[in-house]
């Protein structure tokens, strides 16, 4: 396996993931469109990784031209906008059971979320985040979203988990955890909710 230095393995939960997407749209009426829902989660992940040394979702972001993007959730969108195929098509038809996407290109929740996959810590930085972006216009998201962690990205435009916690505020120590995972190669394991 070959180890980039400044990136290290996360590990993603979908089922994690559709219920933390369940639990952000019931909070904004039930549907978002897909940057907000973007941005949203981002803000979260900078606030839980400051006050509580870990990310909601273990997902790595993305530079994308408009901001950080949650790879893996975007991911998940897109196989919900396009008709999937091969195995994609097994896990998109899976995830239309719990969103699709509307004509105006918004995310529409038609489950309830399980809060058992939502610990309090990251419900408070979820409602933290909701209620600091869920007004706000698009050229605004894009530009809290474009920091310094999107500015320093790499070619292939990843995010460093380290520039995310540098721009999180966190301590001394986790930043120190995060370069010596990343030296040895290893997944950063926050304390996170049921899996």
């Amino acid at each position: 396996m070959i180890v980039n230095e400044n990136f290290m393995p996360l590990k993603f939960n979908t089922k994690k993931a559709v219920n933390v997407i369940l639990f952000i749209l019931k909070s904004l009426g039930g549907k978002c469109d897909p940057f907000r829902l973007f941005a949203i989660l981002y803000a979260a992940d900078l606030k839980h990784l400051a006050s509580f040394d870990s990310l909601i979702l273990d997902d790595s972001y993305i530079a994308m031209k408009q901001g950080a993007v949650p790879f893996n959730v975007y991911s998940m969108y897109l196989q919900l906008c396009h008709n999937a195929d091969t195995d994609a098509e097994a896990v998109a038809l899976n995830l239309k059971e719990y969103f699709y996407i509307n004509e105006q290109n918004l995310v529409v929740s038609i489950a309830p979320y399980d809060d058992r996959y939502i610990s309090q810590s990251e419900a408070t930085c979820l409602f933290e985040a909701i209620r600091e972006n869920k007004n706000e216009s698009f050229e605004t998201l894009s530009k809290t979203t474009r920091n310094l962690p999107w500015r320093e990205a790499n070619k292939n435009g990843e995010i460093s988990l380290l520039s995310m916690a540098k721009e999180s505020g966190a301590s001394p120590e986790l930043l120190n955890y995060i370069s010596h995972s990343l030296n040895e190669g290893t997944a950063f394991a926050g304390d996170s909710a049921a899996e």
